[in-house]
């Protein structure tokens, strides 16, 4: 009983108040609620949730798919409600209680210099569900959960080493872990509810999109994990 007492405590200490998380920006993620899957822009830990009309509308032009994990993906519908995206299947039937993968990479070229960031052009992804592939995602940023409590991230089909994953708890707390060399972290999840884990990577990569200059992408991807 002790023992369980100490590890109760010891997981409670790894987590930190969501205020002092260096990494708060926007990001989108993925919600299996009431039946539905629902697309987000904002930030889970702060209980904020963009709004048609308004900052939502900069998620101009997601894609949803389900079936990544045996190689048969399928593209799914987006319908725009008040402040998220509800995605449906093509018989416009809700989709849930399935492993969804969500993008959005057509946001214009983002001046960030006043966040030590650069001038950078933003690419967003978001995962729900549990099913584990044998490889990751050719392209992009990609969160997968690799066994129980462990995950692994990749760019590009290729392992983020050294990178940062940031928890968001369901009582808007959050922790922050170092990946490996393989991309990979283990992370507890002390409370039942949804868990947002999300990663950021700036890539140094200069280009141009729709005629604007860009010094850098920046990857944003998340994974959506429910604690029962």
């Amino acid at each position: 009983m002790k023992s369980a007492k100490l590890s109760s405590i010891i997981a409670l200490g790894l987590f930190t108040l969501v205020q002092s998380t260096a990494s708060q920006a926007h990001y989108i993620w993925l919600e299996q609620a009431d039946g539905q899957t629902k697309l987000y822009f904002g930030e889970y830990e702060g209980n904020l949730r963009e709004k048609t009309g308004g900052r939502l509308d900069t998620i101009a032009a997601p894609e949803a798919m389900v079936g990544v994990a045996n190689g048969k993906a399928t593209k799914l519908n987006l319908q725009r409600k008040e402040n998220y995206l509800a995605i449906e299947g093509a018989d416009n039937k809700p989709v849930v209680n399935q492993t969804v993968v969500a993008h959005e990479l057509t946001m214009k070229v983002k001046d960030l210099r006043k966040n030590n960031i650069g001038i950078v052009k933003p690419m967003y992804y978001a995962r729900i569900g549990a099913d584990a592939l044998t490889t990751a995602l050719p392209t992009g940023l990609d969160i997968q959960t690799t066994g129980d409590h462990k995950v692994r991230v990749s760019l590009d089909g290729k392992p983020l080493a050294k990178g940062k994953l940031h928890i968001y708890a369901p009582n808007q707390w959050a922790q922050e872990l170092d990946l490996n060399e393989a991309g990979e972290v283990n992370f507890v999840t002390p409370w039942s509810g949804l868990y947002v884990l999300e990663v950021v990577h700036l890539q140094p990569n200069k280009g141009e999109y729709q005629g604007e200059p860009y010094e850098a992408v920046r990857h944003v991807g998340s994974l959506s994990i429910t604690q029962k």
